[in-house]
């Protein structure tokens, strides 16, 4: 069985296309279903959808994030993966059987219900199998399975909204065809691991999967609810028409923000890895070369979306939804601050410090209850995408003053980083705010110029690979070489 592992630059390459392409025919399918249903219907399935990636959630409790703790640890993975599968199908069946109970507890209107089962059951089981693949082939290093998961389910999702659509089907079918897809992907998920995966189901139960959990459960809560909490909220103080509006504007900035996640993905297993071999110098050079990844691409999306807001909404849903626009161009700067605030999370977990962001996340949802109900009652939705901003600016508040690097991490990244975006975005807007086009680019260009003269870190890495020097193998081993620190 070949369990080669791929550098971290192929595993980037890998997890950015697919998660480009993923996203953008994901996006596709709600975009198609937006033209589809009215924007009640609509409403109601961003309901739906968002009760579903709640559930999805209590099928892990934060166990794949112990399995990559435990697996990172061994050379053998069998035992481990057939105890974390054990875990994973018995937390399935439970949630199964309490969120039946309360989602008649909560919901009485039929229509509601009706839409909510018929996307539930298949979806939450196919992301269930889809995540315990994922994750293995993160921990193992082979993202390209990771990569052939996420399309294929995407594909699934296209071919069965294109059907729906072609045959004008009850939004309920439409809805079931959509969950459908991702069992789809689960299956192929589940044909992966047959193939690539050593299980040895006779084997004890690993009881160290257990250990600890709590953090991660908490957290990996706090996590799934921040995307999910405008329309669970929204849907008790607007109308579901409004509770569509914003589930629209928000569905782009939601998918685009995955991206600098990609970046994440790569790097998550080789920290954990370095924290746990000791290398805690190495683990904060990883971790600052991958906030200036990640934050430097989440500048370029925050711009490009702002500057291209209207004809986006215009074009992918059509006039009627261009009270969208606002609140779209407001939420372009979450990607810029998702891009800061996820690396510096997976600094703090892979250093075992996860209690710390669990303390962040929850006065981050905390506060983002609050806002979304007062924000949304007296902006609507303008307000509610304040609200989202707000969390975001709270958490990467709360993860600086959490980070045990945290003058490395201001003086690295943070305050010249930051400054570049501030410069660019504010300099430009003043000149070119007219010519939107002009604008995206010049300010894309401007940036990037920045960085470059500025960091000289980043300019070594680039120059290494350019003349093929030996600073590659940092991104291939974590390890620093010859060519001098290139993650300061």
């Amino acid at each position: 069985m070949n369990t080669k592992k791929n550098s971290i630059l192929k595993n980037i390459v890998h997890l950015f296309y697919s998660t480009i392409l993923s996203n953008v025919l994901n996006a596709a399918t709600l975009i198609l279903l937006a033209n589809y249903f009215n924007s009640k219907n609509y409403g109601i399935f961003s309901v739906a959808l968002a009760l579903a990636m709640v559930m999805n959630f209590f099928t892990d409790l934060g166990t794949s994030n112990t399995f990559l703790r435990e697996g990172s640890k061994k050379e053998n993975l069998g035992r481990t993966f057939s105890s974390y599968i054990k875990i994973r199908i018995v937390c399935s069946l439970l949630t199964f059987f309490v969120f039946f109970a309360g989602i008649h507890i909560l919901y009485q209107e039929q229509q509601i219900l009706y839409m909510i089962y018929s996307l539930m059951i298949p979806m939450v089981i196919g992301l269930a199998m889809q995540s315990i693949g994922i994750t293995y082939f993160q921990l193992t290093e082979r993202m390209q399975f990771i990569a052939s998961i996420k399309i294929f389910s995407s594909f699934a999702l296209i071919l069965s909204t294109t059907v729906s659509m072609g045959l004008k089907v009850d939004i309920h079918l439409a809805a079931f065809l959509y969950g459908f897809s991702y069992l789809a992907g689960g299956f192929y998920s589940l044909y992966l691991l047959l193939k690539k995966a050593e299980i040895n189901w006779k084997s004890p139960f690993e009881k160290q999967l257990l250990m600890n959990l709590s953090p991660f459960l908490i957290s990996g809560l706090f996590i799934m609810l921040t995307p999910q909490l405008g329309p669970l909220v929204l849907e008790k103080t607007l109308p579901l028409a409004l509770v569509g509006l914003f589930a629209v504007a928000y569905r782009i900035p939601s998918a685009l923000y995955q991206i600098p996640g990609v970046i994440a993905g790569a790097f998550f297993p080789l920290l954990f890895k370095r924290y746990n071999q000791g290398e805690l110098t190495e683990h904060t050079r990883l971790n600052i070369l991958q906030m200036k990844i990640m934050s430097y691409i989440g500048m370029c999306m925050t711009i490009t979306l702002f500057y291209l807001a209207t004809y986006l909404v215009t074009i992918l849903f059509g006039p009627e939804w261009g009270s969208a626009v606002q609140p779209l161009k407001i939420l372009a700067f979450i990607i810029v601050l998702q891009g800061f605030n996820i690396a510096i999370a997976d600094g703090l977990t892979t250093r075992g410090l996860q209690n710390r962001r669990t303390i962040v996340q929850f006065i981050t949802i905390t506060g983002g209850l609050v806002s979304f109900y007062f924000m949304s009652v007296n902006y609507a939705v303008a307000g509610s995408a304040f609200a989202v901003l707000t969390m975001e600016i709270v958490s990467f508040i709360g993860y600086v003053a959490a980070n045990p690097e945290k003058r490395a991490v201001l003086f690295k990244v943070l305050l010249p980083y930051g400054t570049f975006f501030c410069i660019s975005f504010i300099l430009i807007q003043n000149l070119l705010s007219k010519y939107p086009f002009i604008a995206m680019i010049s300010t894309i260009i401007f940036v990037t110029a920045l960085i470059l003269l500025l960091d000289k870190s980043i300019k070594q890495l680039i120059v290494g690979f350019i003349k093929k020097k030996p600073a590659t193998e940092h991104l291939q081993d974590g390890r620093q070489k010859e060519n001098g620190k290139i993650a300061n």
